[in-house]
């Protein structure tokens, strides 16, 4: 048992937090939920764009490059390889973007079967990303919009944990504080509904929560994931252009066969060409058999003269450390633990809300001068 001082002043804070950021945690839980199917949903608002003629994959990775380069040639930053979700080519464009706003990016989707352009559109803004941007930036990105995300998700873990030792019930009463009566006062079921709900959903919460700050602020996060398995510091791998002058680069498909002859048990996810500030190809893999919103799972980054692998960051090279900061994001959204683990999460990201307003309920009705009879 608490000092009745400690829990009346965890009482006071885990009140006042849960009320003044209770809405941007809600919103936060709402977009996180619908963010944990964009995909999905991105394919039913849009089906036009991610309709390929036929199952095959007949066309290489020059030919969409090539298509996508014809309908837009702004420089590519990225290139997705066709998934169970989006079953067609998605290459992403880098156009000139204004300092300190979010970064201006088109995608161009190529049909696999035949290599014709399917469609394209502004990345950034389409409706499952822009949700997307809510969750992650608040549609605030050149005003600190990610870290007052990263502040919020600490406020849930606060108020998870605080919650905890709120609920923490008395020998004996266990499965009553977990429960919702029947036939009892509003505000007997209020905080009925309240306990019961922070249970169920604390483990899901608190996953959630420290991933979501591990991931805004991975400064603060490495030196305590230290404390068990020293990560390595991320790098952009360069390489000089070899001798003589004018030596020619291998070409995007030879690449690709590189990458996999590499890493023969992965499957390729994501490319990235060269940039001038890294002179390299990065390629992400995806295991065989994942969840498909485990978009990647390590990267490789090749020699583009040669195809020889400068940098390998796959988790059989990783440390535990590594690992773990790596998975956050799959961790987050529930994707590690498969199909079963994004429903775990997407029925959490609701439980903000009851609580919020279950919460707000509860003091409205605790207030001097508001009580009423049972």
């Amino acid at each position: 048992m608490m000092p009745g001082r400690v829990q009346h002043a965890l009482l006071w804070a885990h009140r006042w937090f849960g009320l003044i950021g209770g809405i941007v945690v809600v919103l936060i839980g709402l977009t996180g939920s619908f963010i944990v199917f964009y995909r999905e949903i991105d394919v039913a608002l849009n089906p036009a764009l991610y309709a390929p003629a036929g199952p095959e994959q007949s066309v290489t990775l020059a030919e969409v490059m090539h298509a996508a380069a014809a309908a837009d040639p702004a420089p590519i930053a990225t290139i997705l390889a066709p998934d169970r979700t989006w079953p067609v080519w998605i290459v992403i464009h880098s156009h000139e973007t204004t300092p300190g706003s979010y970064p201006n990016r088109w995608t161009t989707m190529v049909d696999p079967s035949n290599g014709k352009v399917l469609g394209r559109r502004d990345y950034a803004n389409a409706f499952a990303l822009k949700v997307y941007r809510l969750h992650f930036t608040l549609l605030l990105h050149e005003f600190w919009g990610k870290e007052l995300v990263g502040v919020a998700g600490s406020v849930l873990l606060g108020l998870a944990v605080s919650g905890l030792f709120l609920w923490w019930p008395k020998p004996g009463r266990f499965w009553r504080s977990i429960s919702v009566r029947k036939n009892v006062s509003l505000l007997r079921f209020v905080l009925d509904l309240h306990g019961a709900a922070g249970f169920w959903a604390l483990s899901v919460l608190l996953l959630i929560s420290i991933t979501g700050v591990g991931i805004v602020f991975p400064d603060l996060v490495r030196p305590i994931v230290g404390l068990v398995s020293q990560p390595t510091p991320d790098r952009l791998p360069r390489v000089e252009m070899p001798l003589p002058a004018g030596t020619p680069v291998l070409s995007p498909d030879a690449i690709m066969r590189r990458a996999q002859e590499v890493k023969p048990g992965a499957t390729v996810a994501m490319l990235n060409p060269p940039t001038a500030t890294r002179t390299t190809w990065r390629v992400q893999f995806r295991p065989d058999g994942a969840d498909p919103a485990v978009r990647s799972r390590g990267a490789i980054w090749l020699d583009p003269w040669s195809g020889a692998v400068v940098h390998d960051r796959t988790p059989g090279t990783m440390s535990m450390g590594d690992r773990y900061l790596a998975e956050q994001l799959w961790l987050h959204n529930g994707a590690t633990f498969g199909f079963a683990g994004r429903l775990l999460v997407f029925a959490a990201g609701f439980a903000p809300l009851v609580l919020f307003v279950s919460g707000a309920m509860m003091w409205l009705k605790r207030r001097p001068g508001k009580m009423r009879p049972g």
